[in-house]
C-alpha cells in the first residue's frame, strides 16, 4: 500500500559518532495507519563532575575580595554560579572541587572553593603549565568517565624554549587519555575585569606588571564522555556563559529524534509537504524507505528535529543552515535556503526544537540513499582573533599567547577525518 506523504508519519532517530511551497499535494483520500510508537529515550545517568580552578598568583587578579563596595568581577560571578549549579544541580550526582597549585590538584570542600573564588586567595602558589594541568586533570581517579571542568587563564609560555615551536604537540600529548578514551573537549572563552599582577607568556620587556581594571581572557575547559559533556553544557553551565567564543572537539550525539512533518500540521501550513511530485512509504509502520514519484517536478518536505542535546552555538539556525550537508548520489537534493528555523510552541510539533525543508528534483532509477549530516566543525574563527604572538602588553581586545596553536593541538588529538556530529539516512526508490 502506498501512503501519500501528506498522511504518513515517519518517526526516526538520528545516529552519529561524535554524530518551497506551492504545487498540488498528493491525493489525501486515504487514512494513514497509526505510526509506530517511538521508544522513550533512556533516562540519562546522573553526572559525576570534577571542577578544578587554577589558584596561582596570576589568577588572583580575577578574584578580588568582594564587599558591599567591591562588586564581583565577571569571573567571580560566572565561576561562582557554575560552582553552585554543579554543587546543587539534580543532573549532577556527585561533584568534587579541586584547587590546582604547584602542579598538583588538591580536593577541597565546596564551601572552601566558593570562598577562594570570592577572594580568599591566600593559598595561591606557583602557576601550572597548561599541558601539566590537562594531564593531572585526566589522571584523577575515574576522570575518563566523569566530566572535568578546568578554569584558568591558560597563559602558556613553555619553560623550555624548544617547546614553544611545538606547543600544539605538547597539548596533543597532554590529551592522550582523552584520545584513547574517546572523550570530548569543549573550550569556552570568557573575559573579566582583572586587577592584580599579570604574568605574560612573553617575558620581554617586562616579566610582570600590575594591572588595575584591565579586561583579560580566561577559559573554561570541559572534558569527558561526549554525551555527559553535552548534558553538562546544556543543563549546568549558566546561560550567562559566553555563547559566541566556544570550540568543541569529539562531541557527538546519538538518538537525536526527528520526524518528517506530514499530518502534524494543516495542509496550508508552510511546513506541510508540497510540490508537483509526491513522496510516500509502503507499510503500516514508520519506515526509512521512501518512494518518490514525478521527482523531476519537484518534491519538498519538512523534517522536524529535536536538537536539545547540542550546544547552544550549534543550535543556532544560521549555523545549521551554513553547515548542514545533504547528499543524494546520482540524484539531486538540497536544503532549501532560509528553511532552517527554531520551533517554539508549534502545534503538532511538541518535543521538536527545529525544522528544515528538503527539496528533491532528481533520483536515479535504481534509487539511492539520501543523507542529511552535520559535519564536525574544526577550530572556529574566533580562536585566531583571540590569539597573539606577544601578550606582554594587554590591549583592548582579548588576546592569549598562541591560542591558535593550543587549540590546533586539541584538534590534532582527534582523527584527521572526524565523523559527523550526526547523520540521518533515507532510502529512496523511484515509483
Amino acid at each position: 500500500m502506498r501512503i501519500p506523504l501528506a498522511h504518513a508519519l515517519l518517526t526516526l532517530g538520528f545516529s552519529g559518532l561524535l554524530a518551497g511551497c506551492g504545487g498540488d499535494s498528493a491525493d489525501t483520500t486515504q487514512t494513514a495507519p497509526a505510526p509506530a510508537a517511538t521508544k522513550p529515550a533512556a533516562k540519562a545517568a546522573p553526572l559525576q563532575v570534577n571542577m578544578l580552578l587554577e589558584l596561582s598568583g596570576g589568577m588572583k587578579g580575577f578574584m578580588p575580595v568582594t564587599t558591599a563596595a567591591q562588586q564581583p568581577t565577571a569571573f567571580q560571578q560566572l565561576v561562582s554560579q557554575l560552582a553552585s549549579r554543579t554543587h546543587s544541580s539534580p543532573a549532577v550526582q556527585e561533584a568534587r572541587f579541586w584547587l590546582v597549585r604547584k602542579d598538583a590538584p588538591t580536593t577541597v570542600p565546596y564551601a572552601h572553593f566558593r570562598d577562594v573564588v570570592q577572594g580568599d586567595t591566600r593559598e595561591a602558589a606557583l602557576g601550572t603549565e597548561l599541558p601539566t594541568m590537562l594531564e593531572k586533570t585526566l589522571a584523577l581517579p575515574g576522570a575518563t568517565s566523569k566530566v572535568s571542568v578546568l578554569t584558568s587563564d591558560f597563559i602558556y609560555g613553555p619553560d623550555k624554549p624548544s617547546d614553544v615551536a611545538l606547543m600544539n604537540v605538547r597539548i596533543t600529548d597532554a590529551l592522550a587519555a582523552a584520545t584513547k578514551n574517546q572523550l570530548a573537549v569543549a573550550v569556552l572563552g570568557e573575559t573579566s575585569r582583572f586587577s592584580g599582577t599579570y604574568f605574560p607568556a612573553v617575558k620581554t620587556p617586562r616579566r610582570q606588571q600590575t594591572l588595575k581594571g584591565a579586561t583579560l581572557p580566561y577559559y573554561l575547559w570541559v572534558l569527558g564522555p561526549p554525551a555527559a559533556v553535552g548534558r553538562y553544557l546544556n543543563e549546568v553551565v549558566p546561560a550567562s556563559a559566553n555563547s559566541a567564543e566556544q570550540a568543541y572537539f569529539g562531541l557527538n550525539f546519538k538518538q537525536v529524534p526527528y520526524a518528517a512533518v506530514l499530518t502534524q500540521v494543516t495542509a496550508g501550513s508552510p511546513l506541510a509537504p508540497s510540490g508537483a511530485g509526491s513522496i510516500s512509504y509502503a507499510g503500516a509502520q514508520a519506515s526509512t524507505s521512501l518512494e518518490v514519484s514525478d521527482v523531476k517536478e519537484g518534491v519538498d518536505f519538512t523534517v522536524a528535529l529535536d536538537l536539545s542535546q547540542l550546544p547552544a552555538a550549534w543550535r543556532e539556525p544560521a549555523f545549521l543552515a551554513q553547515n548542514l550537508r545533504v547528499t543524494l548520489p546520482g540524484g539531486a537534493a538540497q536544503l532549501l535556503p532560509g528553511s532552517v528555523r527554531a520551533l517554539g510552541g508549534t502545534p503538532g510539533l511538541d518535543g521538536y526544537t527545529h525544522a528544515l525543508r528538503l527539496h528533491l528534483s532528481a533520483l536515479p532509477k535504481g534509487g539511492a540513499t539520501l543523507t542529511l549530516a552535520l559535519p564536525a566543525p574544526g577550530v572556529p574563527a574566533w580562536v585566531s582573533r583571540w590569539s597573539t604572538e606577544n601578550d606582554n602588553q594587554p590591549g583592548a581586545q582579548p588576546r592569549t599567547y598562541r591560542l591558535q596553536e593550543i587549540l590546533n593541538g586539541v584538534r590534532e588529538a582527534f582523527p584527521a577525518q572526524l565523523p559527523p556530529v550526526f547523520t540521518a539516512t533515507f532510502t529512496l526508490s523511484a515509483s
